[in-house]
């Protein structure tokens, strides 16, 4: 808990003169607010003179007094409001930085609607907690204060009763909020879980269709948000018990001050005035002093909500850029790559690639091939250091990729993944993700290279056109090509194809091929591809079997040593690698 907090105020500091002014002015306004009390104990007494310029004077000195409270409280919650929107502003732009900082594997454990609900929750939460705390917590305190001073002047029985009633209420409250914030947290876990099932069933609309499961996923949703029916239950409950203790100790309050002012003012102790300024304090106090509840049990809901969104800032990054890098210039790459003693797994004592050594030369194409789970794909996340090696290393141009940054690292490598995902947004935007500059006329020749230009001029809007949620409005042949457009459009020195011409029709493989054998020429290539056409014309071919290099060679030497890929061809007749490799 101290650590949410320490977080979170530390956003608020980094404007402190709005920190500090802000609450100056919440504080005079409440201390003026409760003053104003007061003009109703003078308002009454000067009754008994009969003196209309006098009764007037306080008339008036009451309105001014309401009017500068008023006032204040605007400005206050003004300037409050200006540093609120900027701390949520700030926190909201350096958990989506540290996001992007995070590691490879902190995403693919998270399910993203998961991820999408507490991002929600917690940027409503931080705003509405600045609020609770720095403003009306603020505002309930200084109240708390003024009538205590008040009461101690008026009589010493008021304050000890005031005292042992907040006392007791905030003990109450404490206990109650705790088992609030419980519940709240497993709602909040439920409620993950259902925006996780949620966005899964979006962006795998048509597999449900395919599949015409329908029925069973509403079903499905149907048995969660019955736990979250429970779940909430819980919740709002406990605010029952919170309104039920809150209210019947405010009432007992409210009594034992009426009565004790009741007895002083017939005793002659107590003008009337002075019983009429206790029942104002009682009518604005004691339901403030629900409110403080209230306020605790708003507190204990946000700082629920916030829990997994400021704890995101607390997950550090695993692979860190070096501290004095160093730098591989895009213009002087030459693209020889080194993998040097590599031993990696994912799972501890579950070797997935053991003693690899491998190296590639500057323009040299190596297609890698095996069975699914041999290594594959690993060996290219380990190279673009979405994972790090457990022993050895790997080098660019003879420098180790652990001594330069990860963006200078991955500006060297153009990837071409086996699914691309493109944005939401037009067809000219997704090509020209890949360069550090948007320039149409660079996306146009991308777009040429790739074979893709006759058809973007054949759409209404050409560049401009939306190509839906992960390009969902484009065939796969069409999303390959314009992700070679993306990757070629800065010309990295170093290309990887990630089966990248697999499930294409043979008209999309085509353009396909002739548009990797166009961005490939002269740069350091690899391949890992399910259709032997592309692999046929590979300078070399790296056999990989659980993790290590069990055969490498041209496609006809390999043929020869009647080995792993000699059997793979026969098995596929020359024309497709199918499951059996990847």
């Amino acid at each position: 808990m101290r650590n949410i907090f320490r977080i979170f105020y530390r956003y608020n500091w980094k404007y402190p003169y709005a920190v500090i002014i802000g609450a100056i002015l919440v504080i005079l306004s409440r201390v003026t607010g409760n003053y104003a009390i007061y003009f109703y104990k003078f308002l009454v007494d000067s009754l008994e003179q009969l003196d209309i310029t006098f009764v007037l004077q306080i008339l008036f000195g009451f309105i001014a007094i309401r009017a500068i409270s008023f006032i204040l409280e605007i400005l206050g919650d003004t300037i409050n409001d200006i540093y609120f929107i900027n701390t949520s502003r700030d926190l909201k732009v350096d958990v989506f930085s540290h996001l992007h900082d995070l590691d490879y594997t902190y995403h693919a454990n998270k399910r993203s609607g998961s991820l999408i609900s507490t991002l929600r929750r917690g940027e409503g939460a931080h705003f509405s907690m600045n609020i609770e705390i720095n403003r009306n917590l603020l505002r309930l305190l200084v109240n708390f204060i003024f009538v205590s001073f008040a009461f101690s002047v008026l009589d010493s029985k008021l304050l000890m009763v005031v005292i042992g009633i907040v006392f007791v209420n905030i003990v109450t409250a404490i206990f109650l909020v705790k088992r609030n914030i419980s519940k709240r947290r497993l709602l909040n876990t439920q409620e993950d879980r259902i925006s996780g099932i949620v966005v899964d069933n979006m962006i795998n609309y048509e597999t449900v269709k395919y599949f015409a499961k329908e029925k069973e996923e509403i079903s499905r949703i149907k048995s969660e948000y019955a736990t979250w029916k429970s779940a909430v239950w819980k919740y709002i409950n406990t605010f029952r018990l919170i309104d039920i203790s809150t209210g019947s100790l405010s009432l007992l309050g409210a009594g034992l001050v009426l009565l004790i002012a009741l007895y002083e003012t017939t005793s002659g102790n107590f003008s009337v005035g002075d019983f009429v300024l206790v029942a104002g304090f009682v009518t604005t106090f004691f339901p403030n002093l629900e409110d403080v509840v209230w306020r605790f049990r708003e507190i204990a809901k946000n700082y629920s909500d916030l829990e997994k969104y400021i704890g995101i800032l607390t997950h550090k990054p695993q692979i860190l850029d070096p501290a004095n890098p160093k730098k591989i210039n895009l213009s002087d790459a030459k693209g020889i790559i080194e993998f040097r003693d590599v031993d990696f797994s994912y799972n501890k004592g579950e070797s997935t690639i053991k003693d690899f050594n491998l190296v590639i030369k500057a323009g040299e194409t190596v297609a890698f091939v095996g069975s699914s789970g041999a290594g594959k794909s690993t060996l290219t996340k380990l190279l673009l250091r979405f994972y790090d090696v457990q022993k050895g290393e790997i080098l660019i141009d003879g420098v180790s990729i652990k001594d330069i940054t990860k963006s200078n690292l991955r500006s060297l490598l153009g990837v071409v993944p086996q699914e691309p995902v493109l944005f939401n947004e037009s067809i000219g935007y997704n090509i020209g993700y890949g360069a550090k500059k948007y320039e149409l006329e660079k996306v146009k020749d991308a777009a040429k290279i790739a074979n893709l230009d006759e058809f973007i001029s054949s759409l209404p809007k050409g560049y401009d056109t939306e190509v839906g949620e992960r390009g969902i409005k484009l065939s796969g042949g069409q999303k390959q090509r314009l992700a070679i457009a993306r990757m070629f459009i800065e010309n990295p020195p170093v290309i990887i194809f990630d089966e990248a011409t697999s499930q294409l029709d043979s008209k999309s493989e085509k353009l396909i091929q002739e548009s990797f054998w166009r961005v490939s020429a002269g740069k350091t290539t690899i391949i890992i591809a399910h259709r032997l056409s592309t692999i046929l014309r590979a300078d070399r071919i790296i056999v990989i079997d659980n993790g290590r290099i069990a055969e490498s060679g041209t496609h006809h030497e390999l043929l020869a040593k009647n080995g792993i890929y000699h059997s793979l061809w026969k098995l596929q007749q020359g024309e497709f690698i199918g499951s059996e490799i990847e």
